[in-house]
């Protein structure tokens, strides 16, 4: 039979907790009880939870109190529990009035009571038999919380873990590599080897696994998904677990699941702290956007914070993630984003200790500053296009800036990058690496309005900008066929099946009209770019 807020609100032993909404659905069943001063406790706790909490996080803004009882009853818990004449004198109409809305049942608990011993009697209510095992859980988790509150890693956590349970304990990143494990995997690689081959043929069974139908008996391994992540998680495995005994229970592990599900949260929040004033220094520093000049001479000290190298060497390079036609939520984007970064600074510094990645927070893609000569670069990046497709499902590009042998010509190279990135945006591309080409004369020319190019053309040509007849137009022609061919009258003639000596006649016509020497160098480079334009442009 399963026990309901109902049932344990009329036992005697119990009659001092009151129901505070008239419209509390008191019918939901209790498994389990959790003490929070968190608000973000709907990641860290399970559904038919009975929460209870002293309200000090709600004492000055009990808008904050309607967000966790929507949380709450989003994920299913059973109730919320609160010492209301401690930190909450009352609790306001609306946020009781939120409650009934929704049926989510809000109790009250006497000053008097501690919530620890609350939590231990109802429990023992609930099942006598469960009184050691969540005790045993509590403690636990009470002791992983000291470590955590203490800055302790997520190595120490893990250690201290094992130690307690007297099992092996890996935990895998995102990404299904070991990122910390218990000191039974230090004697050898074989264990590690035999447990992560496991781990990789079993780990999506914490993806779908009911608890209520999870037996430890004769099983080896028992693997659990941990949300440092919403929707890339860790994953925690437990090994030799049929070794577990009283008052070992599915809730110890619960337990030590929220407590590193917070560790991992905090960790990742301290880390994107710092990383952003990284990413604002770079991006300011390849923009031309700082208020000095650096030297890599002078400042090397101050740049190698930022992971920037004295070198002879400096290339950028852009990536960005692919979009998709169908859109993705915000917060799923945010974590897809971070992991990414880590995932390629990753992927990155195992080539090479100096290469260095930055978040871009103007436009959201990463840059690879690249601080060693690498022949092989491009054909590793694809090899990452490829590898990063089976990791998240989507695809990357690349855009490649030059190199450049100075550190204060990195501007240079990162606009290049993200010029040869942009070119291919237009075409839809999917998972593309765009080398960046120095534009031709055309493509500068195309960059000048031609309003502007416009005066320029009839300045140097004058009347032979845009002939108006039939004799004028074979003067053009003939200019144009001569400089093409280095002024040289053999060839011109030639070219165009005329004498040497009306090719002469025409230049020196040409030379008339135009007002210059045509043959001087400077002149002939403006002559030959106005009638390239003059072929190009059509003016009206």
């Amino acid at each position: 039979m399963m026990t309901t807020l109902n049932e344990i609100l009329s036992v005697p032993q119990f009659k001092g907790l009151k129901l505070i909404n008239n419209n509390g659905d008191l019918s939901a069943e209790v498994t389990n009880l959790d003490i929070t001063e968190n608000n973000d406790i709907k990641h860290f706790t399970s559904s038919n939870s009975f929460i209870l909490t002293t309200g000090v996080l709600f004492q000055d803004n009990q808008d904050n109190l309607k967000k966790l009882i929507k949380d709450l009853n989003d994920i299913h818990t059973a109730g919320l529990g609160i010492k209301v004449s401690r930190f909450l004198h009352e609790i306001n109409q609306d946020v009781i009035d939120f409650a009934d809305s929704i049926e989510f049942p809000l109790i009250e608990i006497p000053e008097s009571w501690n919530l620890g011993e609350i939590t231990h009697e109802i429990s023992s209510f609930i099942s006598d038999s469960e009184t050691g095992k969540l005790n045993y859980a509590l403690q636990v988790q009470q002791e992983l919380n000291q470590l955590l509150i203490k800055g302790f890693s997520i190595d120490t956590m893990i250690d201290r873990m094992s130690k307690l349970l007297g099992v092996p304990i890996i935990l895998f990143d995102p990404f299904k590599a070991p990122e910390a494990y218990s000191r039974h995997y230090r004697q050898g690689n074989a264990l590690m080897t035999e447990h992560i081959k496991y781990f990789m043929n079993h780990y999506q069974d914490a993806l779908t696994y009911d608890k209520n139908n999870l037996v430890f008996e004769n099983r080896d391994h028992v693997i659990f998904k941990v949300l440092g992540y919403t929707y890339f998680p860790y994953y925690l495995m437990v090994s030799q677990v049929n070794k577990l005994s009283y008052p070992f229970s599915l809730l110890t592990i619960e337990q030590v699941v929220s407590v590193l599900s917070f560790a991992l949260y905090k960790n990742t929040k301290i880390q994107e702290a710092e990383e952003n004033d990284i990413n604002r220094f770079f991006e300011s520093l390849v923009n031309n956007q700082n208020d000095q000049t650096l030297s890599i001479k002078k400042h090397s000290e101050l740049l190698r914070q930022y992971y920037i190298y004295p070198s002879d060497y400096y290339q950028i390079i852009i990536c960005g993630i692919d979009e998709k036609n169908n859109l993705e939520n915000s917060y799923y984007l945010n974590e897809r984003h971070h992991l990414t970064f880590l995932w390629l600074k990753h992927k990155l510094t195992d080539i090479d200790s100096y290469i260095s990645v930055y978040k871009l927070p103007s436009n959201d893609r990463f840059a690879v500053l690249l601080q060693n000569r690498h022949e092989y670069y491009y054909e590793y990046l694809k090899k990452i296009q490829k590898s990063y497709s089976e990791y998240f499902d989507d695809s990357i590009s690349f855009g490649i800036g030059n190199e450049v042998t100075e550190f204060s010509q990195l501007p240079s190279s990162f606009f290049e990058a993200n010029e040869a990135f942009e070119n291919e945006l237009p075409s839809g591309t999917k998972a593309f690496i765009s080398q960046y080409h120095s534009k031709d004369i055309q493509e500068l020319l195309q960059l000048i309005p031609q309003e502007k190019l416009l005066p320029f053309v009839k300045h140097t040509l004058g009347p032979l900008s845009y002939p108006k007849t039939k004799k004028d137009v074979e003067l053009k022609q003939t200019l144009k066929v001569y400089m093409d061919n280095q002024c040289d009258i053999t060839k011109t003639a030639d070219k165009i099946f005329i004498h040497r000596n009306t090719v002469k006649y025409r230049i020196n016509k040409c030379s008339n009209m135009i007002g210059t020497n045509i043959e001087d160098p400077v002149h002939s480079l403006n002559i030959r770019i106005a009638l390239y334009v003059s072929e190009m442009i059509h003016f009206d």
